[in-house]
């Protein structure tokens, strides 16, 4: 099960996989023996290891899944279920369906799931999908998407034989601090000093001040609608952006670079740290509001993210890229960025929907 990342700005902030009962086997689950139940509060270490054991280049930490489901994805989860052993109440698979963040198309959710590797080819990832996918019909849902590694050939013939098709492609990406150099920062800083755009970071600027987070949050609203979407795009309220991104184990309020004129923020860089990779820092969003682009604010921004990076003590920086979003990964390639594995969103369109407006998430 890979969540990584619903907030991936740089690209468009997808969950990344659905596992698989493998290409081509159809047998159904064993009822006598596995529960498909709603998720509980005690099954997040449960998930977490499912998301190491299908996905172990992309660890989560228990607490990060929490975070995420409990902060970004609040008001937008329709369902979370688990599959656990009736006998051992083993939690064996697991999956959700939602309607993305930052988007509103109550007809077009998202499935998300995975099955612990020694219990694939037993029906179980079929029996999520079925249970969510027709949840989604219920709801007046028309348009179902999921990512999966491009790699994972299995994961494709699961989506294929249920009539899924790429829309398009991303890619995480990885720099390499101890090889990377942000020695031009400070003559673009005088550069842009010239123009009265000032350098700074939320750590000066005061990441406990409500004034400054408003101020903040209301760049990030403005930067974020040109971001590649399926849907229209919906803003993220103050509350619900002051807990995903300041609070929980995965906050970094000292790694946000920001760019001001006058009293004005014009631009964000921001990152994150997962708990279960301490040696990566993970690059999320990077925007320039439209009328300060072009003056390579967003390079000085991430440069002063390589600057944070090498300072504190962090091996390499990943990011995400879509593949509609050719500027962002140009100059990420310019920075050094080197795409590590890349992921393809499939899209079905389905039948039977309920007519009429899609219910609020429960």
């Amino acid at each position: 099960m890979t969540v990584v990342n619903l907030c991936r700005m740089e690209s468009n902030p997808t969950p990344s996989a659905i596992s698989d009962d493998g290409p081509c086997r159809m047998q159904p689950m064993d009822e006598d023996r596995y529960e498909l139940r709603e998720f509980r509060d005690s099954d997040y270490a449960a998930v977490a290891t499912l998301q190491k054991a299908n996905d172990p280049e992309q660890p989560l930490s228990p607490e990060s899944l929490r975070h995420m489901f409990e902060t970004i994805l609040q008001g937008s989860l329709f369902r979370n279920v688990a599959v656990a052993d009736r006998h051992t109440q083993k939690v064996v698979g697991a999956g959700a369906l939602f309607r993305m963040p930052f988007e509103s198309d109550a007809a077009h959710l998202w499935l998300v799931g995975g099955v612990d590797p020694a219990h694939q080819r037993e029906g179980i990832g079929s029996h999520i999908y079925d249970s969510l996918a027709s949840e989604a019909r219920q709801r007046g849902a028309t348009t179902l998407s999921c990512q999966v590694l491009e790699s994972s050939a299995p994961g494709r013939g699961f989506l294929a034989k249920r009539g899924f098709v790429e829309r398009r492609r991303s890619w995480r990406s990885r720099l390499e601090v101890a090889s990377a150099s942000w020695s031009d920062l400070p003559s673009l800083a005088r550069s842009l000093a010239t123009d009265r755009i000032e350098l700074t970071t939320l750590a000066h600027e005061g990441a406990r001040n409500l004034q400054v987070l408003t101020r903040v949050h209301g760049l990030f609203t403005e930067a974020a609608k040109d971001v590649p979407r399926d849907g229209s795009y919906t803003p993220m309220p103050f509350d619900q952006f002051r807990q995903f991104f300041f609070e929980g184990d995965n906050a970094l309020p000292d790694a946000w670079s920001l760019a001001k004129f006058g009293d004005r923020y014009v631009a964000v860089s921001q990152a994150a740290r997962e708990p279960a990779r301490p040696g990566v820092l993970q690059q999320n969003f990077t925007g320039t509001l439209p009328e300060f682009r072009r003056r390579k604010i967003g390079l000085a921004l991430k440069l002063m993210i390589l600057q944070y990076a090498k300072l504190n003590g962090y091996d390499r920086i990943e990011t995400s890229n879509d593949s509609l979003n050719v500027p962002m990964w140009t100059l990420n390639q310019g920075l050094g960025f080197r795409k590590v594995r890349e992921t393809i969103q499939f899209e079905s369109q389905l039948s039977g929907a309920r007519s009429g407006p899609s219910p609020s998430p429960t």
